[in-house]
């Protein structure tokens, strides 16, 4: 589990440091590199509809005034939280991880679940090969990207769980942190 930790820590470190890039002025080289870094913790998979992603995309143009008038009003950066990793046995991959973590940049530093990622080794180096996250219109698993052959209620045998910090601003996510999943 230590080097799933470490793994989730350095994506939430890479995808803090593409949000600062992107905030600067006269950096859309800067920030398309962290971008980039920030995509390689993901598998690639071929059908670009099913890309994994984190909200944010290459930039094309520089940000005009508008945006830096206007930069006061995004909020604080906060660094997602690592709620809890269930660690499978899958019939396709291998160990597999399932990582719950928070919304990155959370309002008002909500602690909630708003990502699950599933983590396995990909050529010798972990990697992201799918998301899942709350459905907005009723309370389960709702599939957001990476490989379509993974349901996140059949992720393969349950080997162990590791709870690291409860969330606890929402019932359905403390529900999640406490299901045997």
């Amino acid at each position: 589990m230590e080097k799933v930790k470490k793994f989730i820590s350095d994506l939430v470190q890479a995808e803090q440091n593409a949000h600062i890039e992107y905030r600067k002025r006269d950096n859309m080289s800067g920030y398309n590199d962290a971008f980039d870094y920030l995509m390689s913790f993901t598998h690639d998979i071929s059908d670009q509809d099913s890309g994994i992603g984190f909200g944010i995309g290459r930039m094309n143009k520089p940000h005009d005034e508008v945006f830096f008038e206007e930069l006061f009003l995004m909020s604080e950066l906060r660094p997602r939280h690592l709620y809890k990793i269930s660690h499978y046995k899958n019939s396709k991959y291998g160990d597999l991880w399932a990582c719950y973590v928070s919304v990155p940049n959370s309002y008002m530093n909500t602690k909630r679940i708003n990502d699950c990622f599933i983590v396995s080794e990909i050529n010798g180096e972990l990697k992201i090969v799918a998301n899942f996250g709350p459905d907005i219109d009723q309370p389960k698993w709702k599939f957001y990207g990476g490989d379509r052959e993974l349901k996140m209620n059949k992720l393969g045998k349950l080997l162990s769980v590791e709870r690291i910090m409860e969330p606890v601003d929402d019932s359905w996510s403390m529900e999640q942190y406490n299901k045997e999943i």
